[in-house]
């Protein structure tokens, strides 16, 4: 298979309140002509989308655990809205075929207003994603296909902002520029309440988050881009690294799901999530060969097998162990301090706190993201099937076993 082509898409502020509808009415018009863009081309595509984060906690040194609700919001928005654009137009978003588009969301610390690109360029090179200052992104751009901007006022200087930064690095721009249509963004006062989850001061520099992450989908990389985002901001009082746990399901107790037999096994979809992450962690100037270190656990450790990669320049360490049981390091690792789950698994998290208050520890903070949905900006069931099919493992699996029974009839 072909490599996939990369490609940028630099969006304007989200609006105020993030909301389905907003959101629609806001980013739906450019999702759309750059879907349609790369799906004519002959081979597949991976779509960064970059946008500012909510203005309203966008100070850098701001704990990313306070605003975490209100972000991850806006994350779950994205994707399900990428789905649901990808459903319609018949778009291919599970496998590397031509035409088919793999996106991922970063996020911005930008604001118009004060953003200058005057005197000397610095560039921190311990910074990590998902969250990114333009600077950065520029001087890591990966040789962009496609560079998307969005026309008004806000998207031109986001793009002008990014273009100017982009000609300043020693290495030539590359990449066809391509300005769509953009959306409708009304700002409402919000309130300064969140519904439903406690708002956090608190930094960790430990999280953890579990999951089967077979053939990994608009959900699973929500769910790992919410725990990418608690281990930021770098916290110059610790030399120790920052620990991102993703606990996968071993091959055992998955041989009695649904299609089992295109289940992918445990090493791929472990190298699945650690790409993933790279794409929205790495953003060093340096290469990945260089920068990146690798560690394989060739004998079983307490949960199982592990793989660790340990990201030098920004001291992260994405440790990727095979679990056993529904609990995994949480019980075994009593310097994890948060966990990250969905809204089906809430319940994970309560039996992971009661295990852990039996050993005498100190509970885990629960961070909790939406389930994406179609529901609020769709109409009809064969739309929600369509967009349901994007977003679930078994209804991959399944597809993919009707058509190797079509091809071999």
């Amino acid at each position: 298979m072909s490599k996939p082509s990369p490609s940028l898409l630099l969006l304007p502020p989200p609006p105020v309140p993030i909301t389905s509808a907003s959101l629609s009415a806001a980013y739906r018009p450019s999702i759309v002509a750059a879907v349609s863009i790369l799906k004519a081309l002959p081979t597949s595509s991976q779509l960064m989308i970059a946008l500012p984060r909510p203005a309203v906690h966008a100070q850098p040194q701001a704990a990313i655990s306070q605003s975490f609700p209100e972000l991850q919001r806006l994350l779950a928005g994205l994707y399900s809205l990428v789905c649901i654009v990808c459903a319609n137009l018949g778009v291919d978003v599970e496998s590397d075929t031509p035409g088919s588009i793999d996106a991922r969301v970063l996020l911005l610390n930008y604001n118009s207003q004060n953003f200058a690109i005057e005197g000397e360029l610095k560039f921190d090179s311990s910074v990590a994603g998902p969250v990114v200052d333009l600077p950065t992104l520029a001087a890591t751009r990966r040789q962009w296909s496609f560079i998307f901007s969005v026309d008004g006022e806000q998207g031109q200087k986001l793009f002008t902002s990014y273009l100017n930064l982009a000609k300043r690095q020693s290495a030539p721009f590359r990449g066809h520029v391509s300005s769509l249509e953009g959306g409708v963004s009304l700002i409402q006062k919000e309130t300064k309440s969140v519904q439903g989850q406690q708002i956090s001061e608190t930094t960790h520099g430990v999280v953890a988050v579990g999951g089967t992450f077979d053939h990994l989908h608009a959900g699973h990389k929500l769910l790992l881009t919410a725990t990418a985002l608690l281990v930021q901001p770098v916290t110059t009082s610790s030399m120790a690294d920052r620990r991102l746990i993703v606990g996968i399901t071993g091959d055992e107790l998955l041989k009695d799901k649904k299609y089992a037999e295109y289940l992918s096994s445990w090493t791929q979809r472990q190298e699945g999530v650690v790409e993933f992450l790279l794409s929205i962690l790495h953003f060093a100037p340096s290469s990945r060969e260089s920068d990146i270190e690798t560690i394989t656990f060739n004998e079983l450790i307490l949960n199982g097998r592990a793989i660790h990669t340990r990201l030098k320049n920004c001291s992260i360490v994405i440790e990727c162990v095979e679990i056993q049981d529904p609990f995994g390091p949480t019980i075994t690792d009593e310097s994890v301090t948060a966990l990250v789950v969905s809204g089906e698994t809430r319940s994970g998290g309560k039996a992971v706190n009661d295990k852990r208050a039996e050993k005498g520890w100190k509970p885990l903070q629960v961070f909790e993201v939406d389930v994406l949905s179609a529901e609020e900006t769709e109409q009809g069931s064969s739309k929600t099937e369509n967009f349901a099919s994007k977003i679930s493992s078994t209804a991959i699996r399944k597809r993919r076993a009707e058509m190797a029974l079509t091809s071999s009839l």
